[in-house]
C-alpha cells in the first residue's frame, strides 16, 4: 500500500459549496479529486524533485 499524507485545506465557504456540488454531480470523491488536480498540475509544470543522493538515515554511520 502507498503512504498516505493528510493535507488539509482551507477555502472560502461558497468556494467549497460549489466543489461539493461538484463532485456530486459528476461523481467524484473530494479527496480522490483535490490528489488528481494537485497530481495534474505538479505534472503540467513538470516538477519531479530529484530524491536526495545521501540521506543521512541511508549513509550508514549510525550518527543520526
Amino acid at each position: 500500500m502507498v503512504d498516505v499524507v493528510r493535507v488539509q485545506v482551507l477555502i472560502p465557504k461558497e468556494e467549497a459549496d460549489r466543489f461539493s456540488a461538484y463532485c456530486r454531480e459528476k461523481g467524484f470523491k473530494k479527496s480522490t479529486l483535490i490528489a488528481r488536480l494537485v497530481r495534474d498540475h505538479m505534472d503540467q509544470e513538470g516538477f519531479y524533485p530529484q530524491r536526495e543522493l545521501f540521506e543521512e538515515k541511508n549513509m550508514g554511520r549510525g550518527d543520526t
